[in-house]
């Protein structure tokens, strides 16, 4: 086994679930906003609907299981070569798992942890080396987002879990912006909580055509926008929602496609 799983990307993020009690509701909104549309794909557990872009698969749809935060939240899975090691290694530098490492049917290893200040995410251990990455397209993921109160603590805590072998900060109007990288890519990023009482969330971001437009497209829909558009320079222009469930999202277009 051993030389197999030294082939397994690790340091990226690659499958985003939106974690809710109203499915209907959130495919409702994405699919207007985004294009996006679902895969029902049969599996162990039951039937699991995927959000599909054109012929590619992003993600998935999942109903609240007990235990989790009841309000809809984006669960973004880690690429990792071993699951059950890398749950060991959460543990001890102060996370939690929150559901050890499971088979899902032959894709591959799923864990569900906690860093240590309470984040949620997904471990991902793929059953064959998918060599994924970031697709640089409109309606994909393009970038995940750490907001915490505490930079240093995430920042230790997922260099050692993560895989990630390079950390490039920059400074920015309201502090430092890390970016963590792989193999010189970046692939996430840890921020400082903007305000006092906001919880450590990870963010994903959807690569879109026009920033100001898809926000307001998304208002209209019923999201609320945390923060308007905001050019970064030598990034593109972002934005901030939730969207009708309550769920934060970024937008990003990126600064080689204005």
């Amino acid at each position: 086994m051993g030389h197999t799983t030294s082939k397994i990307p690790t340091g990226r993020f690659v499958w985003f679930e939106y974690v809710s009690k109203e499915a209907q509701k959130a495919q409702g909104f994405f699919g207007e906003l985004f294009n996006w549309s679902t895969q029902n794909v049969p599996m162990p557990q039951g039937a699991y609907t995927m959000i599909a872009v054109g012929s590619d698969t992003i993600g998935g749809y999942l109903a609240t299981p007990d235990g989790a935060p009841p309000q809809a939240h984006w669960l973004t899975h880690l690429q990792v070569a071993d699951a059950k090691a890398t749950s060991a290694k959460v543990t001890a530098a102060g996370g939690r798992v929150l559901k050890e490492a499971f088979k899902i049917g032959d894709h591959g290893t799923m864990a569900v942890i906690a860093d240590p200040l309470g984040g949620a995410f997904a471990l991902w251990q793929p059953s064959k080396v998918e060599a994924s990455d970031w697709k640089g397209q409109a309606s994909h993921f393009v970038w995940n987002e750490l907001v915490t109160p505490d930079v240093d603590k995430s920042l230790a805590f997922y260099k050692t879990i993560g895989g990630f072998d390079e950390v490039e900060s920059m400074a920015m109007p309201d502090g430092a912006y890390h970016v963590l990288k792989t193999d010189g890519k970046p692939r996430c990023g840890i921020m400082k909580t903007p305000s006092p009482g906001v919880p450590q969330v990870w963010v994903p971001y959807v690569q879109v055509a026009n920033t100001d437009q898809t926000v307001a497209k998304a208002q209209k829909l019923g999201a609320s926008i945390k923060m308007a558009g905001e050019d970064v320079p030598n990034v593109g222009r972002i934005a901030v929602l939730t969207d009708p469930l309550g769920a934060p999202l970024g937008l990003l277009q990126p600064a080689s496609q204005r």
